[in-house]
């Protein structure tokens, strides 16, 4: 419950309220405690069984991965504010990793198959439709970047990109994990 509904939800007061009611109501250990709490329990997972049925877990994921992600480009926005090529790599690292980490996790909501290669994933989204019209390019064009960061080549990697790279991602999470 508190994966799906947060803690200390309404479901899980609700339920925690009825279980104390029951326990007040009987002793315990008797069998008419026992089976009402059983009854309470299951309809509790009946319940949780049709959210996830209809399709709130797979929300709740991409609300997730939403969050994470926007937490790294907010840290990966803030280092790229200060000054200093130490500071313009780390931005770098963090902009490809959020970059990568999008794109991957886009496959994966959409069902394809994991892709060894960023490129392929690229690909993949495009033939799903997911990634359309310019996105694909742009996709595309920000591979060489997330390559000369994740591989430390800081002599290529350059802080107006990064700072695309940024805001390319940012989009993609917008319209795909909020």
């Amino acid at each position: 419950m508190h994966a799906l509904y947060g803690r200390d939800s309404s479901r899980e007061r609700d339920l925690r309220s009825n279980l104390e009611r029951i326990a007040q109501s009987y002793y315990p250990t008797t069998q008419v405690s026992l089976e009402s709490s059983m009854s309470l329990l299951r309809g509790a997972l009946r319940s949780i069984q049709a959210d996830i049925d209809s399709g709130m877990l797979g929300s709740l994921r991409n609300t997730v991965t939403g969050e994470v992600l926007s937490d790294l480009i907010r840290l990966a926005r803030t280092v790229s504010d200060e000054t200093g090529d130490g500071a313009k790599n780390v931005a770098a690292v963090l902009a490809a990793a959020a970059f990568e980490d999008c794109l991957r996790r886009l496959a994966e909501s959409a069902g394809l198959p994991h892709h060894e290669k960023l490129a392929d994933v690229v690909t993949a989204l495009k033939a799903k439709d997911i990634l359309q019209g310019a996105q694909v390019g742009i996709a595309q064009s920000y591979l060489s970047f997330r390559n000369r960061a994740l591989h430390a080549k800081w002599a290529e990697v350059d802080a107006s990109a990064g700072a695309s790279v940024l805001g390319f991602t940012e989009a993609l999470l917008v319209k795909h994990f909020s």
